[in-house]
């Protein structure tokens, strides 16, 4: 896949609107690598419990990403994050996003070129047609719990999209974690609920886990690593940003559309409403290989440039 070297932005113009343009930051190579060496004591210190499973076409994502950067780079935009408390709102988040962006670009670059997102690896038909069992059960049984509860239903939708062996691992352990949470809820119901569930999801997702990442050469895993701890903070940085830009444009109709949701944009076009298809046949068939959100992660072409959203030919206003 040849070299991405700009942006693309919506055609609005600004003469057109009326309004003053506000283009997201070109992207090289070279600037992504400086981003990300740049970054690597900040991402080094993330834990592991913090990192952020990749089930999105990142590369979608951190576009529609970059077009935000465009938006609050702007000095009438970035003074008004600026007026935030410092205690409440931390503008380095704003002016450390595009640092952020480029450095996903080139970890994504890097992860592809090491094979980290495209493993062969196969998994035995049988502990991926339990592990599709079980999660089929639990995903069941939190859809019909749990849809309502504001701090469950972020979860479930980040869970529902997504292909692939490690998808079906980390979709495990994520209704495992969502078991813990709402233990009286899930225990109470008569239909899916059985007790192992829970045990058994992180077992099976465990076994899956470390035959992928066996299955990885050295160079594979340490670019898989650094590429879902970008990721990581990408998202950390992102949402900081986001959350308080839908507080200052919250009178605004169009403030949904201007600050995004990256899940949102990187959802996969083929995401799922109801559990995959269970193996067809065949050592590992099921889930693909083991690339989880890898590659594109989107089923798009490759290669294909996501749209940026309309923000960036807005005013601020």
């Amino acid at each position: 896949m040849p070299a991405v070297t700009k942006s693309k932005k919506r055609s609005v113009t600004a003469a057109a609107s009326g309004e003053p343009s506000y283009a997201p930051p070109i992207y090289d190579p070279a600037a992504g690598k400086k981003a990300l060496e740049a970054l690597a004591p900040e991402l080094d210190r993330l834990a592991e419990a913090e990192l952020i499973t990749v089930r999105i076409d990142v590369e979608a994502a951190t576009y529609a990403a970059l077009g935000v950067v465009g938006f609050v780079s702007s000095p009438d935009v970035r003074a008004r994050f600026a007026r935030l408390p410092r205690e409440e709102f931390d503008v380095t988040h704003v002016d450390e996003l595009e640092l952020a962006c480029f450095a996903a670009l080139h970890a994504l670059a890097e992860a592809r070129a090491a094979g980290a997102l495209e493993t062969e690896a196969r998994l035995p038909v049988a502990l991926v047609t339990e592990g599709l069992e079980v999660e089929a059960r639990m995903q069941a049984l939190c859809e019909y719990q749990l849809a309502d509860d504001p701090a469950i239903k972020p979860e479930l939708d980040r869970l529902r999209p997504g292909t692939g062996h490690r998808d079906l691992a980390n979709d495990l352990l994520g209704y495992a974690r969502i078991y813990e949470l709402r233990a009286d809820v899930v225990k109470a119901d008569p239909k899916h609920y059985r007790a192992d569930d829970a045990a058994r999801a992180r077992e099976l997702a465990g076994v899956m886990i470390q035959k992928l990442s066996t299955a990885m050469t050295p160079r594979a895993r340490q670019a898989f690593d650094r590429y879902v701890r970008v990721w990581t903070l990408l998202c950390l940085r992102y949402e900081e940003v986001r959350a308080a830009a839908l507080w200052l444009w919250r009178k605004s109709s169009r403030t949904q559309e201007r600050f995004p949701s990256l899940f949102a944009v990187g959802r996969p076009n083929s995401a799922r409403s109801s559990r995959k298809e269970a193996p067809k046949g065949g050592e590992g068939d099921g889930r693909g290989d083991g690339g989880g959100g890898g590659g594109s992660g989107s089923g798009e072409e490759p290669g294909a440039t996501p749209v940026v959203p309309e923000l960036v030919t807005e005013s601020p206003g």
